[in-house]
């Protein structure tokens, strides 16, 4: 989004001790339910996530809160109405346009050249669309350029404001105006690729759908690219979509206006996650498009991105209150709510808190605001379920803020995992990693905080199957992601589907060139991830036959005592056969005149498994 002008500044400076900062004493002491962590044996004493209702007084110099849970502020609606403003006459003969392309702009020259020639040229054609473009009062020729293009193209609207401060009025403004039956919001700064509009009213159209998210591209910016897995049909709370919170989507507007949904007018930074959030939350359904480049979200060079602009605290955390007090007024079910408001609390970590420790030296008032405020978000609406939705680090981090290690806070929040990795090492079939403070007795912080073993993934491709001599041959290679193959060994593991049984085959460690050189960039040996393992279906239950049944394969990984399981074909070599196999018997009885057989087979996801099926022999001759 372009820059609006900004509000008052954020101090930036230097770290300062926050042994004196003030904020609210730590939750509850040693004693209290505790916060079961990932692959924790039980609660992590003290407990700083089972928040009790009563909160304790703030001490002096703490900015103040009327009642228990999110700070008092003024109430206005999550997705306000905006005010009336006086506005030319619809064209009431017009066709109904498809789309309606809605574009805030401010300042954004030269990059709203690039960015209007990409909605001229999308194929869906312009006679499908229309453009309602408002220019918030810019001071850079970007009104001219809106001007030039309206003249040449009669499909463009450009409406010229006095500026008001962010993107959410100019926006609500073109929504009171669309006339499409369905609306696409694009930033200023942004633009899209030849076919995007084309591609996502087809998937619109065809799934019934009301929300559909297109996939993103990142130029100098980061994108939620799990949100954008193609999905005729994603489901907001099981699916990875509410990642994200960009307005950049197509929208029914039948929706928006039936929910009287719009961007709230009082903020300028966070508006859109409520604008999107109270967009998903109507929809009826929700699509993906993201098996084309849709969207190119950008970094602009002279760093002018409405996000850069310095904030408040009040403008910093305000929007993660409302969002926050949106999602647990309006959703009930308990996957929705930890998935969703888990979201919610990554983003206050990084978005907000973080911040606030780094300009504690230069404004102690600011820390103390986003601190008060970000505590009371902890206490109205943390569960112990959201523990999975956050990272190591981040989880790390939020238990020193709730616990009020400051200190320790500070480091953490100072601490890039990307400038300086933390090592990765096990320990009695535990792994962890050494973030700052691990073992510290000045922080004495629990190993648990550490323990990443159940966010490790066993990586592994399935590259051969053949049948030779009666057994099945299965080869590829396998790992546990940052432990190394020199004290590692592999297993086929069979589970039947119906029953939970389970037959385990050793498998044999081979050579994996492909992977030695790229684990030796990483700093873990891999030289020897690969496997081979040899299934006698015959004898492998005991020395009897395998049972009936559909048999599902796994690779379990042993690193270092570490134990991880995947399961087996999802992930492919290029050479692997895919195609249909015949059932071979695997023994036969001749006193009932039956016989065993196997064919394995790739489920919808790409898995192997094996149906096993006895069947009479019919006589012949």
């Amino acid at each position: 989004m372009s820059s609006f002008p900004p509000h008052a500044p954020l101090p930036g400076g230097p770290n300062g001790p926050l042994s004196h900062v003030p904020v609210p004493p730590p939750f509850p002491a040693p004693g209290s339910a505790g916060m079961p962590f990932p692959g924790a044996g039980g609660p992590v004493p003290p407990g700083p996530f089972a928040v009790p209702p009563a909160r304790p007084v703030p001490p002096a110099g703490l900015v103040p809160v009327a009642a228990p849970g999110v700070p008092e502020m003024p109430r206005t609606p999550d997705v306000p109405s905006p005010a009336p403003v006086p506005e030319p006459v619809k064209a009431p003969d017009a066709a109904v346009p498809d789309v309606s392309v809605i574009i805030a702009v401010y300042n954004a020259m030269p990059y709203l050249t690039e960015c209007l020639d990409s909605v001229v040229g999308q194929s869906l054609g312009l006679d499908r669309i229309e453009v309602i473009a408002v220019n918030d009062g810019s001071t850079d020729g970007s009104g001219a350029e809106l001007d030039r293009f309206a003249a040449q193209h009669p499909q463009f609207r450009v409406l010229h404001q006095a500026n008001t401060g962010g993107p959410s009025v100019p926006r609500n403004r073109a929504l009171d105006l669309a006339r499409g039956r369905y609306v696409y919001v694009v930033d200023s700064d942004d633009y899209l690729g030849t076919e995007t509009l084309e591609r996502l009213l087809a998937m619109a159209e065809e799934q019934g759908s009301d929300v559909v998210l297109g996939k993103a591209v990142g130029l100098g910016r980061s994108v939620a690219e799990k949100a954008h897995r193609h999905a005729e049909r994603a489901d907001l709370y099981t699916s990875e979509v509410y990642r994200s919170l960009h307005s950049a989507k197509l929208y029914r507007r039948e929706v928006l206006e039936r929910d009287g949904i719009r961007y709230p007018e009082d903020l300028w930074f966070g508006e859109d996650q409520l604008f999107v959030t109270a967009a998903y939350l109507a929809a009826e359904r929700i699509s993906v498009v993201g098996d084309y480049d849709c969207y190119y979200l950008r970094r602009r060079e002279d760093g002018q991105n409405i996000t850069a602009r310095h904030r408040t605290a009040n403008e910093s955390i305000q929007h993660i209150e409302r969002v926050m007090r949106m999602v647990s007024d309006r959703v009930s079910d308990p996957v929705g709510r930890r998935r969703m408001l888990g979201r919610h609390f990554r983003n206050m970590v990084g978005k907000a808190l973080i911040p606030a420790a780094r300009v504690y030296g230069v404004d102690p008032a600011y820390t103390s605001e986003v601190y008060q405020r970000g505590r009371a978000l902890c206490e109205a609406y943390w569960t112990p379920d959201m523990a999975g939705e956050l990272s190591a680090l981040d989880l790390l981090r939020l238990y020193c803020f709730t616990q009020g290690k400051f200190d320790a806070f500070a480091e953490l929040a100072a601490y890039d995992p990307a400038e300086q990795p933390a090592e990765l090492f096990a320990e009695n079939g535990r792994a962890y990693r050494r973030f700052p403070l691990f073992r510290d007795p000045r922080a004495g912080l629990p190993d648990k905080l550490y323990d990443v073993t159940e966010k490790l993934k066993a990586r592994h491709r399935l590259n051969g199957m053949s049948w030779k001599d009666g057994r099945v041959r299965l080869t590829g290679h396998g790992y546990v992601e940052g432990l190394g193959t020199g004290r590692m060994e592999s297993r086929l593991l069979l589970r039947e589907r119906a029953t939970g049984r389970e037959h385990r085959v050793p498998a044999t460690a081979v050579p994996a060139p492909d992977l030695a050189a790229d684990g030796e960039k990483r700093g873990v040996d891999l030289g020897m991830a690969g496997f081979r393992a040899d299934v006698q279906l015959a004898v492998l239950d005991g020395g009897a036959p395998i049972g009936p049944g559909l048999w599902d394969c796994f690779l379990e990984v042993v690193a270092d005592g570490v134990v991880r399981t995947a399961r087996l074909g999802r992930s492919q070599g290029p050479d692997l056969d895919r195609t249909a196999r015949a059932s071979r018997v695997v023994s036969r009885d001749e006193a009932v005149a039956t016989e065993l057989t196997a064919a394995p087979f790739f489920t919808g996801y790409g898995n192997l498994s094996f149906e096993v099926v006895r069947r009479f022999v019919m006589p012949t001759g």
